[in-house]
């Protein structure tokens, strides 16, 4: 008798925990084609259409990716530098180089990644994280302007509120410009937090339930099915963004920038030695897609077929940031260090990437969870005051 409760009591469990994640699972099959879609455009296009990377990135949906192509764009240009270990583990920061151009917009998004105020023992702590990186000063006001991803030196939880309020304000920026409308879809992100919540409950009766009986097995497997909700909601796409007449063009040209960078690598040499898609007419002048790509109006190579590679490798530095927003960058990686970019600087990118967007997944996560808390704390003030 004992053995079939306890039995019971496993399948018991065994659904609290896989019913809410199979379930969140199907949400977020749904929800994730719906984000990712792009309107079709009549034509590839090698250019990315009027705005800025930011705009771009939340047009097509990839805030996760946001960070990341940032400071990739920050990096090919020289403006800040990527410090990131030989392996998989290790420190990942970013340093900002002096007199290298960055204006206002570039400082603030730096700002978000480390507290603009430390106390003492924050600062032993971020002087620590300097010297691992190899770079040793004895004070905290000597210290150069470096912000870390990963390791020590990274604060995670201010982190995590100061790009929230960073992603929020350029949302807000893209629904005063007229490229978003003012509602957002998050119907998916309100029903994955409802059944987070739900499964937290009922594991935590249940591994009440398992203590007062004596069950080891239930106290420890009771937060696995949390775990397993929390991972599901780590899968799901943001808020998904509404877009006005005005941002759909945006889209549009932003889905026929995808289009050309999914052609294979022999398709888009094809592309830019025609004369719709050079970067430069016979003469050696720079076309309105060169100059919509910062080329510089004189030649600089010895002849035209050198010329045309040094060209191409500036296009490809240029659409780098891209290739992460549309999930493209190991191929574009492959390509850059193939036209003679380094290798040590693609490999600094992919540690990167996959360390933002980690830390934005859990932000976003966070966020969603919050706002239904918030939302049952209003449901419960309200119900309060009628009752």
């Amino acid at each position: 008798m004992n053995q079939v409760s306890e039995a019971g009591s496993f399948l018991l469990l065994f659904a609290t925990g896989a019913i809410p994640a199979v379930v969140g699972l199907v949400i977020v099959a749904i929800a994730r084609p719906i984000a990712r879609r792009l309107p079709t455009s009549p034509a590839a296009e090698f250019v990315p259409p009027p705005g800025d990377l930011i705009m771009h990135g939340l047009a097509v949906r990839s805030e996760r990716r946001l960070v990341s192509a940032a400071i990739t764009r920050l990096a090919l240009s020289g403006r800040v530098r990527v410090l990131a270990p030989r392996g998989e583990h290790g420190p990942v920061a970013i340093e900002a180089r002096p007199g290298t151009g960055l204006g206002p917009d570039d400082h603030f998004f730096l700002q978000t990644l480390r507290p603009q105020r430390m106390r003492p023992r924050q600062q032993r702590r971020y002087l620590a994280a300097l010297h691992e990186v190899g770079i040793r000063v004895e004070r905290y006001e000597d210290a150069p302007d470096v912000s870390f991803l990963r390791g020590p030196g990274a604060f995670r939880r201010i982190q995590r509120r100061q790009l929230s309020a960073y992603i929020d304000r350029a949302r807000s920026r893209a629904k005063s410009s007229g490229i978003a409308r003012r509602t957002s879809g998050s119907v998916h992100l309100y029903l994955l937090s409802l059944l987070f919540l739900a499964s937290a409950v009922a594991a935590l009766l249940m591994a009440i339930g398992s203590m007062v009986n004596g069950v080891t097995w239930g106290v420890i497997g009771a937060p696995l099915g949390v775990a397993a909700m929390f991972w599901v909601l780590t899968l799901s796409p943001p808020p998904i963004m509404r877009f006005t007449p005005e941002g759909q063009q945006m889209r549009q040209r932003l889905s026929g920038l995808r289009d050309y960078m999914r052609l294979a690598e022999q398709d888009r040499m094809r592309i830019l030695q025609s004369p719709q898609g050079a970067l430069r007419t016979p003469a050696g002048e720079l076309t309105p897609g060169g100059r919509a790509l910062g080329l510089r109006p004189e030649p600089t190579a010895g002849d035209a077929v050198a010329q045309s590679d040094l060209d191409r490798f500036v296009l490809v530095e240029r659409l780098l940031p891209y290739a992460i927003l549309f999930r493209q960058e190991r191929e574009w990686q492959r390509e850059f260090e193939h036209l003679g970019g380094a290798v040590d600087f693609s490999q600094n990118m992919r540690v990167l990437g996959t360390t933002l967007e980690g830390i934005m997944a859990v932000l976003e996560v966070l966020a969603a969870v919050g706002q239904v808390l918030r939302g049952i704390g209003a449901i419960f003030s309200f119900v309060g005051r009628v009752g």
